[in-house]
């Protein structure tokens, strides 16, 4: 593909980031609305899942080719850019934004703390080398109890008079279909940018580490970026801890369950300075 053809393919990413961005962030601020919970349990649910879907999708790949090593650094790796270099960004491009008290009922801190728990328990879990089928399980149980735990804690705060309509502004389902969007406008974004670059002569290593840096937490932040400009800055760091708790039980579990995988001593390494890096954070 000749380089204008990249050009469009990376205004395109531009273009349907920012706009899934905006309708996925209105959705879940509405959906919050609807059932009465703070933006903050939103986030750190439904959002979270959808800006993770990369992950997800990446944990299964490098599974069932056997790239155990990449399965561990791809999501710890993201699961440590989120609570520090895209928070960092976030609060120095809108301090105002994180004034006051965010964490209206305590699921950001709940998130952040089961997150870093998961995280060591992953460590414990790869520390003979390996991490089998019955690991990946019991990291995928981990996160469905958390989830659990969330929804019967956080009572709404008010009943509805009527159900949710399933059209509009709260609106699961084009809330992950707009999450859907922003994740696959990201890859796009991501890729013209590294054609683009390989184009002007950038070197390779350069290019390559953009994507790492880019591509692991483009979403959350195009996201968390347009929840800040809506005043909701629960509910970005709803996604951004919640994130961080998907990398650290479904994500990193779910590829395993379907194919044990074995790492290395390094692998080990990293996911100790994930743990201490959200628990510092949190």
């Amino acid at each position: 593909m000749i380089w204008p053809l990249w050009l469009l393919v990376l205004v395109a990413g531009v273009a349907g980031a920012a706009a899934g961005s905006r309708a996925a962030v209105a959705h879940a601020i509405g959906l919050a609305e609807r059932f009465g919970v703070s933006a903050g349990l939103v986030g750190i649910t439904i959002v979270a899942i959808g800006t993770d879907l990369p992950e997800i999708a990446n944990s299964i790949s490098a599974s069932a080719t056997g790239h155990g090593d990449v399965v561990v650094g791809d999501t710890t790796g993201s699961a440590l850019a989120q609570i520090t270099l895209v928070l960092a960004i976030l609060i120095l491009a809108n301090p105002a934004g994180f004034a006051g008290e965010l964490d209206d009922d305590g699921v950001v801190r709940f998130g952040g703390g089961i997150a870093a728990v998961a995280v060591l328990l992953t460590m414990l879990l790869i520390i003979d080398g390996e991490l089998g089928r019955l690991d990946g399980l019991l990291l995928v149980a981990v996160w469905v109890a958390s989830m659990i735990g969330l929804a019967r804690s956080r009572r709404p705060r008010r009943l509805l008079r009527k159900p949710p309509a399933r059209e509009g502004p709260g609106s699961p389902v084009r809330l992950l279909g707009w999450l859907a969007v922003v994740g696959g406008s990201s890859v796009a974004l991501v890729q013209a940018f590294v054609q683009l670059a390989d184009t002007i002569g950038v070197p390779e290593l350069i290019a390559s580490t953009m994507v790492l840096a880019l591509g692991t937490s483009l979403p959350e932040f195009v996201v968390d970026w347009t929840a800040l400009r809506r005043g909701a800055a629960t509910l970005a760091l709803g996604d951004l801890f919640g994130s961080s708790l998907v990398d650290a039980t479904l994500s990193i579990g779910i590829g395993p369950v379907i194919r044990p995988i074995d790492v290395s001593n390094s692998a080990i390494a990293s996911v100790a300075i994930v743990a201490a890096g959200i628990a510092v954070t949190t």
